[in-house]
């Protein structure tokens, strides 16, 4: 019985926490705008993630999307912080990686035909957790922000 209590613990302590925000609050557009947000990773020392770069052969990348079903979409180039790149014994090659934190801007565009009032914008990040001993299973996380769409 104590595996599950550990694995329980393991989920809850996850090395790495996001935050979406609005790069000018408040979070508000009109229908047919653009806002930006700016996704943040909180990431726990000793452990990082890597970079949004695909690298053949190499580890797995972090992946940022505004999922469809939403009255949001991507409106262009996302932009993030500077990752540091070094050499990984494991891969044999330069990897692009974050420690302690990584942001991403993100703009994002409201549909034209968007309701008024409140909406809830939700961007997906795809990402795997490292430390100097291990690498947990790639996961993705849903972070939301409420966004209210004006007139």
């Amino acid at each position: 019985m104590l595996a599950p209590v550990l694995l329980l613990l393991a989920f809850q302590a996850a090395p790495v926490q996001w935050t979406l925000t609005a790069a000018k609050p408040p979070a508000s557009t009109k229908a047919g705008g653009r806002i930006e947000v700016v996704l943040e990773a909180s990431i726990a020392e000793g452990w990082h993630l890597y970079s949004l770069k695909k690298l053949e052969g190499g580890p797995i990348p972090t992946t940022i999307s505004v999922p469809e079903g939403q009255p949001f979409r991507l409106a262009g180039e996302m932009s993030a912080s500077a990752p540091l790149s070094q050499f990984d014994e494991t891969f044999q090659m330069d990897v692009e990686s974050y420690s302690y934190a990584a942001t991403f801007r993100l703009p994002v565009e409201a549909a034209k035909d968007a309701r008024p009032g409140a909406a809830t914008l939700t961007v997906n990040a795809r990402f795997q957790a490292c430390d100097d001993k291990q690498c947990l299973p790639p996961r993705t996380v849903k972070v939301e922000l409420p966004v209210t769409v004006v007139q």
